[in-house]
């Protein structure tokens, strides 16, 4: 059985439970607007595609059409608060920094792939614990398609000079299903993430319940 050279992370709702966090962060964009509080619950459907996606979503949530002056004030107020509380290091899920540790003991590069804004995303690595256990951290920048684009699944595996058949996909969400489909990479899907549909429905290559079940896997869909 073959074990893989390269995993692939999504972080929220795959490494971390950063929806209370987000919401904090999205009802300070919205606060001046002085619409209902955002839940943590109501951040599952809000995630996954990056800020703008999520400041739209938000926006039609609460039945408010934005002007661009009003959006780029949304996302200016967002951004700040959202660096703040990802400066906190909340809510890592149990197991993550184990895992990580884990897979750096047996020579595997580990790397971050996520649609949160890349130097948010340092950010929140290094406050979590994780940066160390990080080889590289691909995050949202302008110039690059987010997930469910293979780009960004790409550009974690080519940093280390390998190919798409080395490497495994674990997340929790359909745009880290497109990512992975896209880029041929096999995938693990958490059941503790934020998809609003049901995992076995987007049809992984294995379910995990939890992070420790993650590297029995690894070997197993690298088969498939």
């Amino acid at each position: 059985m073959r074990f893989p050279k390269v995993v692939v992370f999504d972080l929220d709702g795959t490494l971390v439970d950063s929806a209370p966090d987000i919401a904090r962060a999205i009802n300070a964009g919205f606060g001046p607007l002085q619409i209902k509080l955002f839940t943590p619950q109501d951040v599952h459907g809000l995630v996954g595609r990056g800020a703008a996606v999520t400041i739209q979503k938000a926006a039609e949530d609460a039945g408010l059409v934005l002007s661009d002056i009003q959006r780029t004030e949304i996302m200016a107020r967002f951004f700040a608060r959202y660096a703040e509380v990802s400066a906190e290091g909340n809510g890592l899920y149990p197991g993550a920094r184990e895992l990580l540790a884990g897979l750096r003991a047996r020579g595997v590069k580990t790397a971050l792939c996520t649609n949160k804004s890349e130097p948010i995303a340092q950010i929140a690595a290094r406050a979590l614990g994780i940066a160390e256990l990080l080889d590289i951290v691909v995050g949202a920048r302008d110039d690059r398609p987010r997930k469910p684009a293979a780009d960004m699944v790409h550009a974690c595996i080519d940093a280390f000079g390998m190919s798409v058949h080395d490497a495994v996909f674990v997340g929790d969400s359909a745009s880290d299903v497109g990512a992975a489909r896209a880029a041929g990479v096999p995938l693990i899907l958490t059941s503790f993430g934020y998809s609003t549909t049901p995992v076995a429905d987007l049809q992984p290559d294995a379910i995990v319940d939890h992070l420790d079940d993650v590297i029995g896997w690894l070997p197993r869909v690298m088969m498939r």
